[in-house]
């Protein structure tokens, strides 16, 4: 096979502006073995070309819409007015960075797999992990949207109230496991955070679309809305109500059901 002089410029690592890699003498075939065996680079860069900045976009709005109105929300809020802004923002960013990354790690190693072992029905492939990705945000859409016509974003209010004082009424217990408020704020949310639409919508997107794009712009999602929460969460409810905010995150992840859809279609 002819080597060829093999420039990779995926658009998703230039738009971070840390990744251009460049190999001499290597055959595209070689090139394709760097990222994973049957792992197709062209079709790594056909998928993602052009969306990396669209899947930032869309995981920031996604992430950003369903946490303002989350259980999350209302535990960074009290926290920030019982404790120090500054310790309730990293110790909340923290553990949403992470549960980020994990949610990313878990989409990718699902797309991965799909693509080592194609789903096929009746000779056609089918992209498995598109498809549920489809699923789970047309669930959570159809569920955000339901929430908001029952009162349904109340609940989740009382559940932070329950978990902060729980919180500050085993002070002794926290302290002992954790030598910070930081680190304290950090497990509180994690384990809030875990298994939450959040939790999965990263998954979801990870699984689907370009996943720098998709930790990027979760990340970003995170930092507003915690932001928000610890500058004061109850000033956006001169703005917005929790209503309202509920029905715009479900009709993100229906609209970004439906845009994932067209994807797999396409």
């Amino acid at each position: 096979m002819m080597a060829s002089y093999f420039p990779i410029q995926n658009p998703c690592f230039k738009y971070f502006g840390f990744l251009d890699f460049r190999f001499n003498n290597v055959s595209s075939r070689s090139c394709n073995s760097l990222l994973m065996p049957g792992y197709s680079w062209r079709r790594f860069e056909s998928k993602y070309d052009g969306w990396c900045e669209t899947f930032f976009l869309m995981a920031f709005l996604l992430i950003f819409f369903s946490e303002l109105g989350d259980k999350t929300f209302f535990i960074a809020a009290l926290l920030a007015a019982r404790n120090s802004p500054v310790v309730t923002f990293f110790g909340t960013f923290g553990a949403l960075a992470v549960m980020t990354i994990i949610s990313a790690v878990i989409g990718r190693t699902f797309h991965y797999v799909d693509g080592i072992l194609p789903f096929r029905l009746g000779g056609t492939e089918l992209p498995i992990d598109d498809i549920a990705a489809v699923i789970l945000l047309l669930y959570f859409g159809v569920s955000t949207l339901l929430d908001a016509s029952r009162d349904g974003v109340k609940a989740e209010e009382q559940e932070a109230e329950l978990a902060v004082s729980e919180l500050s009424g085993n002070g002794a217990e926290i302290s002992a496991a954790a030598t910070s408020a930081v680190i304290s704020t950090f497990v509180l949310v994690f384990v809030a955070e875990w298994g939450d639409k959040s939790f999965f919508s990263t998954i979801a997107l990870a699984a689907a679309s370009s996943p720098l794009g998709v930790i990027a712009g979760s990340l970003a999602g995170h930092g507003v809305a915690t932001l928000l929460a610890v500058l004061g969460g109850s000033l956006l409810g001169t703005f917005l109500s929790e209503k309202v905010i509920a029905y715009i995150g479900g009709t993100l992840f229906l609209l970004f059901a439906v845009v994932t859809l067209a994807e797999i279609v396409k």
